[in-house]
C-alpha cells in the first residue's frame, strides 16, 4: 500500500488554501439544500413560506448548526473528542458560514423558500464550474484521471435523457420528445466521458444543477404547478417535484465538490462516494425518524390518556438504568490529565440525570404531591363526531408497587450482578458442612420442582394433597432460609471468615434463591399460602434473604476497602447484591401468583400496583363513549410472535446447521437456497391465502390463533434459515479444524464452537424476521380475523388440558380467534369503528412500541453473545 492511502491527512494538501475552503463551503451548501429539501418533502416547511414563518425556520436551523459546530469545536479544543480530519473541520465551518449567510439573506430579502432553493442550486452550479476550470487550467494542484468513467457517464446520460425528454415534451408534438431525450443523453454522456475527469465531473453536474435552478427560478415548475396525464387518476405537483429537484441537485453537487476537494483520482472518487453514502444514510434515518414522529404525534394523546404511575414504581423501573450508568461511569477515563476530568464528566452525566430524577421522585413520596400533565384526546360520539375528553398523565406519591413491576427489573439486576461476579471455586477452605449443603440443595430443589409438575398435572382434588402441598411449601421455605443463613455464617470471623469461607456465600445465597424460587412456583399449584398469622412464610423468607444479602454485600465492601483480596470481596459483594435482587424478584412473584399483597410497612407489593395504563391494560368496553383499551390485541400479538418464533427458529437454525455442516455444496443445497429465497420474497397475502385454504379447514374450519402462529411461522422460517446459514458459513474453518484436532466430535464442535460463534448473526436474522411478522396484517385478516372489539384476552397458559387419548394435550385458547394489533389498526381506521381515528393511531403507536421492545431484546441478546465470544 502506498503512503498516499495510509492516513487521511495525506489526502489533503499541506495548506488549507482558499480552494479547499471554497469547496468545503460548496459541500456544506449542498448538505443544507439536501436537508431543507427533505424538510419540504415532509411538509415541515412549505415552499411558499416567507417572512416570519421562514425566518423562524432559519433561526432554529442557525441555532442547531451553531450549537452543534460550537460544541464540537469546544470539545475538540479541550481534547475531549478528537477531530483530526481537516475536511471534517472545513465542512463544519462551511455549514456554520452557509447557514448564517442564508439566514441573513432570508431576513434581509423576505424571499420565499422556493426561490431560495433556486438560488442555492444556482450558486452550487457556478461554484462547480469555477472548481472544474481551476483544476483544468492548472491553477490548483490536482491529479485527475483521463475520464470520469463509463459508470458516471451512464448515470449522467440517464439524467440527460430525462431532461431532454422533458424539454422536448414541452415544445414538441408526438414521439419527437424521445429524440430530444436521446440527444440529451448523448450530450451529457459524451460530455462526461470524453473530457478529462475534472471537466467531466464538474461541468455536467453544474449543467444539471443549473437546469434545475432555471426551472425553479423562472417559475416553470413552482408550488402551484401540476401535471395530470390523461387517463391517469393521479399526477405530480410542484410541492413534490421542486424538493426532489433540490434533493438530486444537492446530491450531485456534493458528490462533485467532494471529488474536487480530494483532488480527483482514486481519492476523489472515494471521498465523493463516501459523502453520497453519508447523505443517503442521513435521509434514511430522517425518513425513519419522521415515520416514528408522525405516528407518535398522531397517537400519543390517545395511547397515553389516563396513564398513572407511582413514584416508587418508577424508582424501581429506573434501577437497572442507574446500575448500567454507574457501571459506565466507573470505567477509567484515561490519564490523570485535566482533559480526562472533562471526559469523566460526560461519563457521569447519565448518573447525574437519573440521580436527579430519583431525587424528584423521592421528593414526591415524602411530600405527598402529584406531578401531572393535563391534555385532551378525542373519541367518536353518538353522532360519529369527534368529542374531546380531558385527561391527565400523572406521577403519584403512592408507595404500592405492582408485582411484575418489581419482579422484572430486579430479575434483570440479579442476573447482571451474578454474571459480573467471578467464580470463587478453589478459594478458601472446604468443610464437611459445605459439602453437605452443596449436595442437599440440588436434591431438595429437584424434589420441589417434581412436586410442582405433579400438582400442575394432577391438581388438588383431594384434601390430603392440599395438606401434603402445604407441608412441601413450608419445607421448601425452611430449606431456603437455612441455605441463606448458611451464607451468613461466613461472617462469624470477620474479614478473615469471608476469605476462609469464601464459598459459603455463593453456595448459601444461590441455594437460598433457587429453593425459594421453586417454592414460589409450587405455592400457587397447591392453592395454599402457609404462614403464621398474617405473615406468609414465602415473603418472610424472601425478606430474610434480602437482609442477609445486604449484610454480605456491605461486609464484603468494607473488607475490600480495608485492603483485602479485591477479586474475592468484589465477587462476594456482587453475589450479595444479586441475592438481594433475586429475593425481591421472588417477593414480586409471590404477590403475582397468589394475589396476596405483601405489606412492607413503608411500601406494599400487590398484584394491582400504582401503575395504570388504561389504553393497554384494559379490555374493550362495548357501552359508553369511551371504548376502553386494547389489552386483548396486545396479548394476541405477543402470543402470535411467541408461537411463530417457537415454530420457525428451531426449524430454521436446525436446517441451517444441516445444510452447512452435514451436506456438501451441490444441486440439493442450490435447490434449497432457491426455494428459501423464493419463499422469503413471496407476498405476505399469499401466505394468508395458504393458511385460509389449507390450515383453517384442518383446524376446526374456523379462524384461530394457532392458524395465525403457523402462517407467521412459515413467513419467519425462510429469513431465519437464510441468515443462520450465512452466519454459520462465516465462522472460520480454522475453528472447526482446531476442534477436530483436539478429537472433538462433529456435533460437539457444532454445539460448542460453531453455533456460539454464529449466534450474533442468527439473532440478527431473528430480530429482522420478528420485526416483520409482528406488523403483518394481510395474512392475519385471512386466518385470524380483523376485530379489535374482543372483550377477553387469549389465556393460553391457563387453558392447557391433559387428555387420555391423542393428542393428549389440548389448548382451547389457541383454537379460537383473538384480536391483534395489526388487524385492529386496519379495522379501526378502515371501518371507523370502536373509537376515533386517534384510536387507530394510538394502536399503531403501541404496535411500534411492541416491535421496538422485541428489537431491544434481540439487540441485548446479540450484544451479550458478541461480548461472550470476544471474552472467550
Amino acid at each position: 500500500m502506498s503512503e498516499g492511502y495510509a492516513t487521511e491527512e495525506t489526502f489533503t494538501t499541506a495548506d488549507a488554501d482558499a480552494y479547499d475552503r471554497w469547496l468545503d463551503t460548496t459541500i456544506a451548501v449542498g448538505i443544507l439544500g439536501f436537508v431543507l429539501a427533505m424538510a419540504a418533502v415532509g411538509q415541515v416547511v412549505t415552499l411558499t413560506a416567507s417572512g416570519d414563518a421562514l425566518n423562524g425556520v432559519f433561526l432554529t436551523l442557525s441555532a442547531v448548526v451553531t450549537g452543534a459546530v460550537g460544541l464540537t469545536a469546544g470539545l475538540a479544543a479541550l481534547n475531549v473528542v478528537a477531530v483530526e480530519s481537516r475536511r471534517v473541520r472545513g465542512v463544519g465551518l462551511g455549514l456554520l458560514a452557509a447557514t448564517l449567510l442564508l439566514t441573513a439573506v432570508v431576513y434581509a430579502t423576505g424571499v420565499q423558500l422556493v426561490t431560495l432553493f433556486g438560488l442555492v442550486l444556482l450558486v452550487d452550479s457556478v461554484s462547480l464550474v469555477g472548481a472544474g476550470i481551476a483544476s483544468w487550467t492548472g491553477s490548483v494542484d490536482t491529479q485527475p484521471n483521463a475520464s470520469a468513467g463509463i459508470l458516471t457517464g451512464s448515470v449522467f446520460a440517464l439524467v440527460g435523457f430525462g431532461i431532454g425528454a422533458a424539454v422536448g415534451g414541452a415544445f414538441l408534438d408526438g414521439p419527437l420528445y424521445l429524440v430530444a431525450g436521446l440527444l440529451g443523453a448523448a450530450l451529457f454522456g459524451v460530455g462526461t466521458i470524453v473530457p478529462r475527469e475534472d471537466i467531466g465531473s464538474t461541468l455536467p453536474t453544474a449543467a444539471v444543477t443549473a437546469v434545475f435552478a432555471a426551472v425553479i427560478l423562472t417559475g416553470a415548475i413552482g408550488p402551484d404547478w401540476q401535471w395530470l396525464p390523461e387517463g391517469l387518476s393521479g399526477g405530480f405537483s410542484g410541492v413534490i417535484v421542486v424538493p426532489l429537484f433540490v434533493l438530486f441537485g444537492s446530491l450531485f453537487t456534493s458528490w462533485s465538490a467532494a471529488k474536487c476537494r480530494a483532488r480527483f483520482g482514486a481519492r476523489g472518487r472515494q471521498y465523493g462516494a463516501f459523502l453520497v453514502i453519508y447523505l443517503n444514510a442521513v435521509m434514511m434515518v430522517a425518513v425513519m425518524v419522521s415515520i416514528v414522529f408522525f405516528v407518535v404525534s398522531r397517537g400519543v394523546t390517545y395511547a397515553f390518556h389516563g396513564v398513572q404511575i407511582g413514584a416508587l414504581s418508577l424508582l424501581v423501573l429506573l434501577a437497572p438504568l442507574l446500575v448500567l450508568a454507574i457501571n459506565r461511569a466507573r470505567n477509567p477515563s484515561g490519564t490523570s490529565e485535566w482533559h480526562s476530568a472533562a471526559r469523566q464528566s460526560f461519563r457521569i452525566a447519565p448518573v447525574a440525570a437519573i440521580g436527579s430524577l430519583a431525587v424528584v421522585l423521592v421528593g414526591l413520596i415524602v411530600t405527598g404531591e402529584t406531578l401531572d400533565y393535563a391534555f385532551e384526546y378525542t373519541v367518536l360520539g353518538d353522532g360519529r363526531e369527534e368529542v374531546p375528553i380531558d385527561t391527565v398523565a400523572a406521577i403519584t406519591p403512592e408507595t404500592a408497587v405492582g408485582a411484575w413491576v418489581l419482579a422484572f427489573p430486579t430479575l434483570i439486576l440479579a442476573v447482571y450482578f451474578f454474571r459480573n461476579a467471578s467464580s470463587l471455586r478453589g478459594v478458601g477452605t472446604r468443610s464437611p458442612t459445605l459439602e453437605r449443603v452443596q449436595q442437599a440443595v440440588p436434591l431438595v430443589g429437584t424434589g420441589l420442582a417434581l412436586a410442582t409438575i405433579a400438582y400442575v398435572l394432577v391438581g388438588t382434588g383431594f384434601p390430603v394433597l392440599v395438606t401434603v402441598g402445604t407441608g412441601l411449601v413450608v419445607a421448601g421455605a425452611a430449606a431456603a432460609a437455612g441455605a441463606t443463613l448458611f451464607a451468613l455464617s461466613a461472617l462469624t470471623s470477620g474479614p478473615e471468615g469471608l476469605l476462609d469461607n469464601a464459598q459459603y456465600v455463593p453456595v448459601g445465597l444461590a441455594g437460598g434463591v433457587t429453593l425459594l424460587a421453586v417454592t414460589a412456583f409450587l405455592e400457587p399449584t397447591v392453592t395454599v399460602s402457609p404462614g403464621v398469622g398474617p405473615i406468609d412464610i414465602v415473603p418472610a423468607v424472601a425478606l430474610l434473604g434480602v437482609l442477609v444479602g445486604a449484610v454480605v454485600a456491605v461486609a464484603a465492601a468494607v473488607a475490600r476497602n480495608r485492603g483485602g483480596d479485591d477479586r474475592v470481596f468484589v465477587s462476594q459483594a456482587l453475589l450479595g447484591l444479586s441475592a438481594v435482587c433475586g429475593f425481591l424478584t421472588i417477593l414480586g412473584l409471590h404477590a403475582a401468583f397468589t394475589g396476596a399483597p405483601v405489606d412492607l410497612g413503608v411500601a406494599t407489593v400487590a398484584n394491582v400496583g400504582s401503575f395504570d395504563w388504561p389504553f393497554v391494560m384494559q379490555s374493550y368496553v362495548p357501552l359508553g363513549i369511551e371504548p376502553g383499551g386494547i389489552y386483548p390485541a396486545v396479548i394476541g400479538t405477543v402470543w402470535l410472535v411467541v408461537g411463530a418464533s417457537t415454530f420457525a427458529i428451531p426449524l430454521g437454525v436446525g436446517a441451517a446447521v444441516f445444510l452447512t455442516e452435514y451436506i456438501e455444496q451441490g444441486s440439493f443445497t442450490a435447490v434449497v437456497e432457491t426455494a428459501t429465497n423464493a419463499l422469503w420474497s413471496t407476498p405476505s397475502v399469499v401466505f394468508g391465502l395458504f393458511g385460509a385454504a389449507l390450515l383453517i379447514p384442518r383446524l376446526g374450519d374456523q379462524r384461530s390463533l394457532l392458524a395465525g402462529m403457523l402462517v407467521l411461522g412459515f413467513m419467519l422460517l425462510p429469513l431465519v434459515l437464510i441468515t443462520s446459514r450465512e452466519a454459520i458459513k462465516s465462522v472460520p474453518d480454522e475453528y472447526r479444524d482446531a476442534s477436530a484436532a483436539l478429537g472433538v466430535s462433529r456435533w460437539e464442535t457444532i454445539r460448542s464452537v460453531v453455533l456460539p460463534a454464529a449466534m450474533p448473526g442468527v439473532i440478527t436474522g431473528v430480530i429482522l424476521g420478528v420485526g416483520r411478522i409482528a406488523g403483518e396484517t394481510a395474512p392475519l385478516i385471512l386466518v385470524l380475523g380483523s376485530t379489535l372489539n374482543t372483550p377477553n384476552a387469549a389465556d393460553v397458559l391457563g387453558n392447557f388440558q391433559l387428555l387420555s387419548s391423542a393428542p393428549f394435550v389440548f389448548n382451547g385458547a389457541v383454537m379460537e380467534s383473538t384480536a391483534a394489533l395489526p388487524t385492529g389498526i386496519w379495522a379501526t381506521i378502515a371501518a371507523g369503528v370502536s373509537g376515533s381515528q386517534s384510536r387507530g393511531w394510538g394502536t399503531a403507536l403501541v404496535l411500534l412500541l411492541v416491535v421496538l421492545m422485541l428489537y431491544s431484546i434481540g439487540i441485548v441478546s446479540r450484544t451479550y453473545f458478541r461480548r461472550k465470544l470476544n471474552y472467550e
